[in-house]
C-alpha cells in the first residue's frame, strides 16, 4: 500500500514538473544560435552627428588610414607641420546651402588618440550645426578629413506657433466648457472659464487630444 502511494506521489510530481516547464522561460543560452562579430571599422570615411536634446548632440566618425595619409602629405607639401587632431563645430543657422565657410561662428575640440566619438555641449536650442573632423597645422591651417550631416537642435519649451485648426467657435467653446465640469459648485462662471482655458491649453500643448478626435467627440455628444 505504502509503495503504491509513493509511486503515485512521484508520478504526480513528475507530471507537475512537466506541466510547469511549459511556462518556464528558456535559458538565455538557448536563444544564442550563433556569435555575431561586429567590425571595428567599415573602411569608409565619414562623420555623423545625432541630436540628443536642445543642448547636446553626439558625433561619431571613421577616418581611413589612406585618407589621413593623403591629407598629411598635402600638409607637408604646403610646408605645414601637424599639431593636433580636432573636430570643428559650425553654427550654420540660416546660412545658405549650409556652407561652413559662411558659418555664424565655430569652436574646436581637441581629440586624443583613438577617440572615435564625442558628446558635444553646444548650449544652443533651436540652431543648426555641422561638424568637420581634421588636422590642425602648427601654422593655424585646418585640413579637413570629413564633414558631417546637418543637424538642428530642438527648441526648449512650449511652441508659440498656434495651429488654426484648434480655433473653436463660441458655441463649441461653451459646450466644451460645460461638459468639462463648468459652472461647478463653489466657482463663478468667470473663474470656471479661466480654469477651462488653462486646461484646454494644457491639453493642446501636451498633444493629449487631436483635432479629429475632438471634432468626432463633439458630434457624438451633440447627437
Amino acid at each position: 500500500m505504502d509503495e503504491n502511494k509513493n509511486k503515485n506521489n512521484n508520478l504526480g510530481k513528475s507530471q507537475l514538473q512537466v506541466e510547469g516547464s511549459k511556462y518556464e522561460e528558456p535559458l538565455a543560452q538557448e536563444h544564442i544560435t550563433r556569435k555575431i562579430d561586429l567590425p571595428v571599422a567599415y573602411g569608409k570615411d565619414r562623420i555623423v552627428a545625432m541630436v540628443r536634446d536642445p543642448w547636446w548632440f553626439f558625433v561619431y566618425w571613421e577616418i581611413t588610414a589612406n585618407n589621413e595619409k593623403s591629407v598629411r602629405e598635402e600638409m607637408q607639401r604646403q610646408g605645414h607641420h601637424f599639431e593636433k587632431s580636432i573636430i570643428r563645430i559650425y553654427d550654420i543657422t540660416g546660412v545658405k546651402d549650409a556652407n561652413p565657410k559662411q558659418a555664424n561662428s565655430y569652436f574646436d575640440i581637441d581629440l586624443k588618440a583613438m577617440v572615435r566619438n564625442w558628446y558635444v555641449d553646444i548650449g544652443s536650442p533651436g540652431r543648426q550645426f555641422c561638424v568637420e573632423i581634421g588636422l590642425m597645422a602648427k601654422q593655424g591651417v585646418f585640413y579637413v578629413l570629413a564633414r558631417s550631416n546637418v543637424i538642428r537642435t530642438p527648441r526648449f519649451g512650449m511652441s508659440d506657433i498656434l495651429d488654426t485648426a484648434w480655433m473653436l467657435s463660441e458655441e463649441e467653446y461653451w459646450w466644451l466648457f460645460g461638459v468639462s465640469g463648468g459652472f461647478g459648485v463653489g466657482k463663478s462662471s468667470l473663474e470656471m472659464k479661466e480654469l477651462f482655458q488653462r486646461q484646454l491649453k494644457e491639453w493642446i500643448s501636451s498633444g493629449g487630444i487631436g483635432v479629429f478626435s475632438l471634432s468626432s467627440h463633439m458630434l457624438q455628444q451633440k447627437r
